[in-house]
C-alpha cells in the first residue's frame, strides 16, 4: 500500500508556515485582548471621524456668522455687529473667526471714536502672527499718544524693531512722542533715522520737517 505524501512541496516555505503559525496561535490564546484592542481601535477611529465632522460643522457655521458680521458693518449696523460678535464668543468661542469678530468689534468702536488702547490686548491675544502684533502694538502706542500717555506710548512701541514691516511709522510715531515729551536730542535721532531706513518720500518728508 502507498504511503501518503506529505503535504508539503518543495516550493513552501517553511519559515514563512512557521512564523503564520505562532501567529495564530498567540491570537487564538489571547483572542479577548485582541478582540478588545481591535474594538477600541475601531472606537478611535470612529471618534475622530466624528469629532472631525463635528469641528467642520461649528467651524462653517462660525463662518456663516462672520459673514453676517462683515453684512451688519458694511450697513452701518453696529448694534447687529455687537450682537453677532457676542453669539460668535459665546457658542464657538475656539473658532478662529472670533478674531475677525473682534476685529470688526473694533472697527465700530474706531468708527464711533470709543476705542481704547486695552481693547487692542483682545484681538493680540489671539492673533499668532508677530507682523501682525506688531502692527497692533504701534496702533495701541498711537492711542496712547492720543490721550497724551506719552510714557505709555514709548513703552508699548519698544518691542517693534527692524523686524517688523512698520518699524519706520513706528519710529516716526517715537519721534513725536519724544517732541511732546522735550526730548529733542532724542526726537532728532529718531527723525534721522527714519530718513535713513525709510523707503517711502511719505517717511522721510515727515522727517525732514521735523529736524
Amino acid at each position: 500500500m502507498e504511503k501518503k505524501k506529505v503535504p508539503i512541496e518543495k516550493d513552501v516555505d517553511i519559515e514563512f508556515e512557521y512564523k503564520v503559525y505562532m501567529v495564530y496561535d498567540f491570537l487564538k490564546k489571547n483572542k479577548i485582548f485582541v478582540i478588545t484592542g481591535a474594538v477600541l481601535v475601531v472606537l478611535l477611529i470612529s471618534t475622530f471621524f466624528v469629532y472631525k465632522h463635528h469641528k467642520e460643522t461649528l467651524l462653517n457655521e462660525s463662518s456663516v456668522i462672520a459673514y453676517q458680521i462683515q453684512k451688519a458693518y458694511d450697513s452701518k449696523d453696529y448694534k447687529k455687529v455687537k450682537k453677532l460678535v457676542d453669539r460668535l464668543r459665546k457658542d464657538y468661542p475656539d473658532s478662529p473667526f472670533v478674531k475677525l469678530g473682534i476685529a470688526y468689534e473694533l472697527l465700530v468702536k474706531k468708527e464711533k471714536n470709543s476705542i481704547k488702547p486695552e481693547d487692542l490686548n483682545k484681538l493680540q491675544v489671539r492673533v499668532n502672527s508677530d507682523q501682525i502684533n506688531a502692527g497692533l502694538t504701534e496702533y495701541r502706542g498711537y492711542l496712547y499718544y492720543r490721550e497724551k500717555q506719552y510714557g505709555k506710548t514709548l513703552t508699548v512701541l519698544r518691542p517693534v524693531d527692524q523686524r517688523f514691516y512698520n518699524y519706520v511709522s513706528a519710529l516716526t510715531l517715537k519721534g513725536f512722542t519724544l517732541k511732546k515729551l522735550g526730548e529733542k536730542e532724542k526726537a532728532l535721532t529718531a527723525f534721522n533715522q527714519v530718513l535713513q531706513l525709510s523707503r517711502y518720500d511719505y517717511f522721510k518728508l515727515i522727517a525732514k520737517e521735523n529736524l
